[in-house]
């Protein structure tokens, strides 16, 4: 890595400081932004693009701690290094537990600090390349295992056809038993192959300008026959006026899908879907002004999901998709493929329910 490449953003309130960091990393070659404050630093991170940020932990506006909570939600690729007065260590060891790398106290030994920043920075991409490889070894495996497994599905379909001789009822019975088995490991390892590829970044969204209640609309069009089957009554409203958003319609799509398709399996006939799409605020983030987005909502009117395990909804390690007196079950990973596409969007998604009152998925898109 060249210094060419290294952009940093300097925040800090003493003026003389923050001005002397700055000439010495220019010196230097680095790329220099400089904000008196927090607030100013966020919006720096929202247009910009940096490798490491240099935050002081008492700042006007936003304090460094909210500063960095903010960019470890939103720029994955920014290292933070905290600057701290000898009094405050106690809060610089709090932003180590909050994702920080480094913290220096003032004032900095400025012969060590581009030594130190280089260090940082190669350390990160070592730890990327090796995130890398293990998602590519992963996705491979799966690759191996899928094919597999499908072609013995293709074959049991043979077999049930009669190609390789008469079957009987008992036959068929395991064979359809083998079959639907054989799905269920298809679908676990299409999941996990989609969220393989998410974390490791090797998807790339491929974003369009349009109207998100038109992709929610689509989904909702291609629920409606299993919707009705199932004797559920479906209610969708979109609200006039909607603003155009950048977004991957594909990606979107699928996770409306996927909440469409937990709304199906846990309402009850007769029971009652509503799908909703509107113009809304939110804050992000602890310090943050509100900020428009269209937030789209999906309520199924079944038994709703107990208080303490709302937490683990987007836990991939944890299978809360499940209702174990009717055996209904997921592969747990379709709600965190969600979450991880509704935040490469730097969206929000979210969900609340009560025991016996349904449950309501949200997520929301930034307006442009």
């Amino acid at each position: 890595m060249t210094t060419e490449k290294i952009n940093v953003l300097i925040a800090d309130d003493e003026d003389g400081l923050r001005s002397t960091i700055a000439a010495w990393l220019k010196d230097e070659g680095f790329g220099v932004e400089e904000v008196p404050d927090g607030t100013e630093a966020i919006k720096k991170v929202q247009s910009h693009d940096f490798d490491v940020a240099l935050l002081d932990i008492k700042m006007p506006g936003a304090n460094g701690l909210e500063v960095l909570r903010y960019i470890k939600k939103n720029s994955n690729q920014t290292e933070v290094v905290m600057m701290t007065g000898m009094s405050d260590v106690s809060m610089a060891v709090e932003a180590m537990k909050l994702g920080a790398r480094e913290y220096l106290t003032k004032p900095l030994d400025m012969d060590q600090l581009v030594p130190q920043l280089k260090a940082l920075l190669k350390k990160r991409d070592a730890e990327d390349r090796i995130r890398r490889l293990q998602a590519e070894h992963t996705a491979r495996l799966l690759y191996d295992l899928h094919n597999p497994i499908a072609g013995l599905k293709q074959s049991i379909g043979y077999l049930l056809k009669g190609m390789a001789g008469p079957v009987g009822d008992h036959q068929t019975e395991l064979l359809g038993y083998m079959t639907n088995s054989i799905d269920k490991v298809i679908l676990l390892l299409n999941d996990m192959m989609d969220l393989t590829k998410l974390e490791g970044g090797r998807v790339r969204l491929n974003k369009g300008i349009g109207n998100v209640a038109d992709s929610v609309s689509k989904m909702v069009h291609e629920f409606q026959i299993p919707i009705k089957s199932n004797k559920i009554t479906l209610d969708q409203t979109a609200e006039a006026g909607l603003p155009p958003l950048e977004y991957d319609s594909e990606k979107i799509e699928q996770v409306m899908q996927n909440y469409l398709s937990n709304a199906l399996k846990y309402t009850p006939p007769q029971g009652a879907i509503v799908v909703q799409a509107r113009k809304v605020q939110l804050v992000l983030e602890e310090g943050q002004q509100p900020s428009d987005f269209v937030m789209v909502s999906v309520f199924n009117s079944g038994q709703g999901i107990p208080k303490e395990e709302l937490p683990l909804i987007f836990d991939r390690y944890r299978n809360v998709s499940s209702d174990k007196e009717n055996k209904k079950r997921t592969t747990g990973l379709g709600l965190i493929i969600c979450q991880r596409i509704i935040e490469a969007h730097n969206g929000k998604i979210w969900v609340e329910s009560e025991p016996g009152k349904g449950a309501t998925f949200h997520f929301a898109l930034p307006v442009r």
